[in-house]
């Protein structure tokens, strides 16, 4: 079962919880492309690094991002009603 998630809470409580399978869609996975691409990279200090609303990283500690860069693998879809991103708990 998929859990969609349309908030930073709502994801990191998917986190914390070890959902399997995490869905994004809308405007909150736009926002989240920014650490997608990030995941190719470096992720220490990946907070530091980007631009993202301060509401979010309030929500997404450091520790919530580096399990969700370590733990899940991500996929992104886009067509034409948005951006999707899947996360995969691997």
């Amino acid at each position: 079962m998929k859990n969609v998630v349309a908030n930073p809470v709502e994801l990191r409580d998917a986190v914390r919880c070890e959902k399997k399978n995490i869905s994004l869609t809308g405007g909150f996975a736009k926002m989240m492309q920014v650490i997608y691409k990030g995941q190719k990279v470096d992720n220490n200090n990946l907070l530091e690094k980007i631009d993202m609303p301060t509401f979010m990283k309030l929500a997404l500690d450091p520790k919530t991002i580096n399990t969700l860069m370590t733990t899940y693998q991500v996929a992104m879809k886009e067509d034409a009603q948005g951006i999707k991103l899947e996360y995969m708990k691997v």
